[in-house]
């Protein structure tokens, strides 16, 4: 008779690596999010400068942060067998190596989390798509043929630019918000689970 997945060392051994990698990345993803955040909190307008170079480094840091959060998610779905309902077993019947609500939670969270930042990332490339229309549009200007109504778009397009920044920030602001809970949750799981 097959001892059940749930039961067996080699499935307990791996629970806990994929724990213990969850708590190492999750931790990762924080302080890779903080460093996304502008260094400018103010809501200054003369900072427009720092606010264009963060901009520009945005792109790039949000994708390393996609990596994270991707890895970061895998090891806590693998931590808690999910989709494998009958392979988990709770921590109300098993203390040492059941799975806690906070890290079903956890798994949800982080799916949350993932799917902002691939928001975050979508936006940041149209954004660059309409940077380089705009760009074009305003060579156009340069030249001596008239093009009917192209100020009046390149006046929108700057407009929606500087717009942009400015939601940007309060995205990450929201997300910031949103950690609280994840931070909450992940507190729980360090001080309840000690796997050695």
């Amino acid at each position: 008779m097959i001892t059940p997945l749930h039961h067996s060392d080699y499935t307990l051994k791996n629970r806990a690596f994929n724990c213990r990698m969850r708590n190492r990345y999750y931790e990762e993803v924080y302080y890779a999010f903080r460093a996304l955040l502008p260094s400018d909190t103010s809501d200054n307008k003369s900072s427009g400068g720092s606010n264009s170079i963060w901009y520009q480094n945005l792109s790039q840091e949000v994708r390393r942060y996609e990596h994270l959060i991707t890895t970061c998610l895998e090891y806590a779905q693998a931590a808690i067998f999910y989709g494998k309902a009958d392979y988990a077993t709770l921590y109300s019947k098993d203390k040492r190596w059941g799975i806690l609500q906070e890290e079903i939670f956890l798994v949800h969270f982080l799916q949350e989390l993932l799917s902002t930042i691939r928001y975050i990332i979508a936006r940041l490339d149209t954004d660059k798509m309409l940077q380089d229309w705009s760009n074009t549009i305003q060579d156009m200007k340069s030249k001596p043929v008239r093009y009917g109504f192209v100020n009046t778009i390149q006046e929108k397009l700057d407009a929606m630019s500087s717009a942009t920044i400015d939601e940007f920030k309060d995205l990450l602001k929201h997300v910031l918000d949103r950690f609280q809970i994840g931070n909450t949750l992940f507190g729980t799981i360090q001080e309840l689970q000690n796997f050695y």
